[in-house]
């Protein structure tokens, strides 16, 4: 039997729990305005970011194992199905309640109106991670031909991504200039996703096509990288949360602390069996977080910005959807809808 990767069930572990600490530190106030708390927000920002590059760590070597044909089918399978069935669920859930992130309120429901909001993304808006993955799975077998044959190529998109989402950008906006934004805006992006970058770095990480040295590097620009944004939040220089470049070195540094941590420890490996079952409900849980946060809320009634708010809903939250998901998926048709 392959011996499961540790570190990959680690990650995704830290990446489902980050997603619910950034939703669990934002909240509605009485004016209508979606408050943070920032300190929390660049923490923990790296959440989905962990998922894309745990993704091209595990995929962009799919042809070693199977067809270009089975694996989009696979793929395509594993969020495609979760994500119209899951849409049609909250579409009508919408309709009538309300919930914090994601949910949004559809006064006149109708087929038309549902096939321009799940177009849009105009449903559940934490769903744009199904749209963003989707568009990566089809990218895939290019990057795939590549990761085989020369990988070096691999690094030098993720060149391109990086100075065309971030080094670009972020001189553009620091100097103010009215060049970016809206359908005037200058496309230098051949690889149009933000997070095709990401999903490349995955794989070169996994098979270390980086030096210790340089990985070590990376480490240490990362954390400069998180240091820089809680400063300049705990300064109210920006509001958080952390992004841009700052953001790209922060999310492989941790990315490759927890993989280097796992390595070096067999404390993960003894019980691997705990951390995989953990780490194959995190997309249920994503998909199901919004309305556990808002029956927590209904419930405890907790002030939005207090301890159990922020801290105890997501714990809670993790530990009784994850368990559910885990019994009840043991159903076939469950396992389709929640992967």
């Amino acid at each position: 039997m392959k011996k499961r990767i540790i570190y990959i069930d680690l990650i995704n572990i830290v990446a489902i729990f980050s997603v619910l600490m950034l939703h669990s530190s934002q909240y509605i106030s009485k004016n209508g305005m979606v408050q943070k708390n920032g300190i929390i927000q660049d923490i923990f920002i790296p959440a989905v970011y962990l998922f894309f590059i745990n993704s091209g760590a595990t995929l962009l070597n799919y042809r070693t194992k199977y067809s270009t044909k089975t694996f989009l089918i696979k793929r395509i399978k594993r969020v495609g199905i979760p994500l119209i069935v899951w849409s049609i669920i909250y579409y009508l859930y919408d309709i009538k309640f309300t919930a914090f992130p994601g949910p949004i309120p559809h006064p006149n429901p109708g087929i038309k109106d549902f096939i321009y909001s799940f177009l849009n993304n105009n449903i559940n808006n934490i769903f744009w991670f199904f749209y963003a993955i989707i568009l990566l799975y089809l990218l895939t077998p290019v990057l795939a031909v590549l990761a085989e044959k020369n990988k070096t190529l691999l690094l030098y998109l993720v060149g391109l991504n990086f100075i065309a989402n971030y080094v670009y950008l972020d001189f553009v906006h620091a100097l103010n200039l009215p060049i970016v934004g809206g359908t005037s805006g200058l496309q230098l992006n051949p690889i149009a996703s933000e997070f095709v970058g990401f999903f490349i770095m995955g794989y070169l990480l996994k098979i270390n096509y980086f030096s210790n040295k340089a990985q070590k590097i990376m480490i240490g620009v990362g954390m400069i990288a998180l240091v820089i944004s809680l400063l300049t939040t705990a300064f109210k220089i920006n509001n958080g949360p952390i992004g841009g470049i700052l953001l790209f070195w922060y999310a492989i540094a941790l990315y490759l602390i927890i993989k280097k941590t796992s390595e070096k420890t067999d404390f993960f490996n003894k019980h691997e069996k705990w951390f995989a079952g953990a780490a194959s409900v995190s997309l249920g849980i994503y998909i199901l977080h919004p309305i556990f946060f808002k029956v927590f809320e209904d419930f405890f009634k907790p002030q939005p910005n207090s301890f159990i708010f922020v801290w105890i809903m997501p714990i809670v939250t993790y530990l009784i959807v994850g368990l559910i998901i885990f019994v009840i998926r043991k159903t076939p048709i469950i396992k389709d809808i929640l992967p």
